[in-house]
């Protein structure tokens, strides 16, 4: 009996150091207080990873990086690090992070491996921020033809993700607008007004934004734009005939007189490096006045614009007041340019209904008369102030009046149809039917006050 009960005894206590020896060893169990963290930080940034643990005891402490492709680099064991000695350092369980590259993204685990027992850890994650780059994808320039579509297209790379918006270098968009956004620009039915450089600029908030450029050039016909079709000028007067011409390729201009083709000896040529092509005469002779054609041509097509120099006078201007100051006179003025002296100028007028009416009463009183100069007036080289009276007007009443002048090499063109009145005898703007009106109703309103009268005695 004895016996069972000292074995029980002994049993007892075994289990009892047992559990003793257990929950000490289950103390010294080390432990992570840190928690797992995502962290965000900009290039050349610094960023501390915690590894915070307890009863570390003599089991080594491991950092560890695992990047985006799942390769797994050891960093530190327990004080001995093993790479990247220049931007990794140990402050206590800490590690810190300096000078962060893009390659340093990805995860960090804070590792433990106990001999006995399970590995231990505590997992961080790394977000590196870097600006946004940009690359082109369409070519450094494109040539299209006129008419048609074209696109440009370019690539973002940045975290976050990169923003592309585009604009063109001096100006705005064919759109309209100063930008648009988007990975890529198409342009539809091309002419050579969309041609220039495109600005592809990324940004994400992150450093300076990045920018690429692309070209366009168009080819098209040549188009021609003339600066006077009519030059008119004078003997011995130098004189520039002036062609703009667009096209690409770049055209070649000629030139013709009468349809003659000329050589670079008849007169100087010249091109400004740029569109604008000229056709110098140094002193004009009679002989040069005439017709003289601008050819443009490239691969595309041919196009030509005609310029005539000529010695005649311009159209003449009606310069005096559309209000006559006299009821049966008005004089009528104009200025003219002429390189020559004005030999005879032929004047016409005409009755009208009302001003500015279509509807004419009788036929034009046209006449040729010598010149003559406003009084006071001398000719003073190409502008010729010019007067004329005329009488026995209607009073209050409308006319129309045209104007044409002669040098020795023929006549103008006829001005624009001038309109004026005599002097009305009522109010501006009222016409001579009008005041007919105004006459009558008074008149009758006098014939109706007299009877009321004569019926009040």
């Amino acid at each position: 009996m004895w016996s069972f009960v000292i074995l029980l005894e002994a049993i007892v206590a075994t289990a009892m150091a047992s559990e003793v020896e257990t929950h000490d060893v289950e103390e010294n169990i080390p432990n992570f207080t840190a928690t797992p963290q995502d962290f965000t930080v900009e290039v050349e940034g610094e960023i501390t990873f915690p590894c915070d643990v307890e009863n570390l005891g003599s089991d080594a402490l491991m950092f560890r990086h695992i990047g985006p492709d799942g390769e797994t680099k050891m960093i530190f064991v327990a004080e001995i690090i093993l790479r990247e000695k220049d931007r990794f350092t140990k402050i206590g369980n800490s590690f810190v992070l300096s000078g962060v590259k893009r390659r340093h993204a990805g995860k960090y685990e804070c590792r433990i491996e106990m001999e006995t027992g399970p590995v231990i850890q505590v997992m961080h994650t790394l977000n590196v921020q870097y600006p946004a780059s940009v690359k082109r994808i369409s070519p450094a320039v494109q040539n299209v033809a006129k008419g048609s579509s074209v696109t440009l297209e370019c690539a973002a790379d940045g975290n976050p993700k990169a923003a592309i918006n585009w604009s063109k270098r001096k100006g705005h968009l064919p759109s309209g607008a100063q930008s648009e956004e988007g990975f890529s620009l198409t342009l539809e039915n091309v002419d050579r007004h969309v041609e220039g450089t495109y600005i592809c600029t990324a940004s994400n908030g992150v450093g300076p934004p990045s920018s690429t450029s692309m070209s366009i050039e168009v080819e098209y016909p040549p188009e021609i734009v003339t600066e006077e079709t009519m030059l008119h000028t004078g003997e011995g007067n130098k004189a520039n005939l002036i062609c703009i011409v667009h096209g690409r390729p770049s055209p070649t201009v000629t030139w013709m007189k009468d349809g003659k083709r000329m050589t670079t000896d008849d007169f100087l040529q010249d091109r400004d490096g740029f569109h604008k092509h000229t056709l110098t005469i140094e002193k004009v002779e009679e002989s040069h006045f005439g017709e003289y054609t601008c050819i443009a041509q490239n691969r595309h097509g041919e196009i030509q614009q005609t310029l005539r120099l000529t010695g005649l006078p311009k159209p003449p201007r009606v310069t005096s007041s559309p209000a006559g100051g006299e009821r049966t006179a008005y004089t009528i003025t104009w200025e003219t340019e002429s390189n020559s002296p004005i030999t005879q100028y032929r004047l016409k007028y005409r009755k009208a209904e009302g001003l500015m009416s279509s509807h004419i009463h009788g036929g034009w009183d046209d006449r040729l008369y010598p010149p003559r100069t406003m009084e006071g007036e001398e000719y003073m080289g190409p502008i010729h102030r010019m007067s004329h009276p005329l009488n026995d007007l209607e009073p209050a009443t409308d006319y129309e009046a045209i104007v044409s002048v002669e040098n020795k090499f023929g006549w103008s063109n006829s001005s624009e149809i001038f309109h004026f009145y005599t002097r009305r005898e009522v109010a501006v703007g009222q016409s001579a039917s009008g005041a007919y009106r105004q006459v009558l109703c008074d008149s009758l309103l006098i014939v109706m006050m007299t009877v009321l009268c004569a019926f009040a005695y």
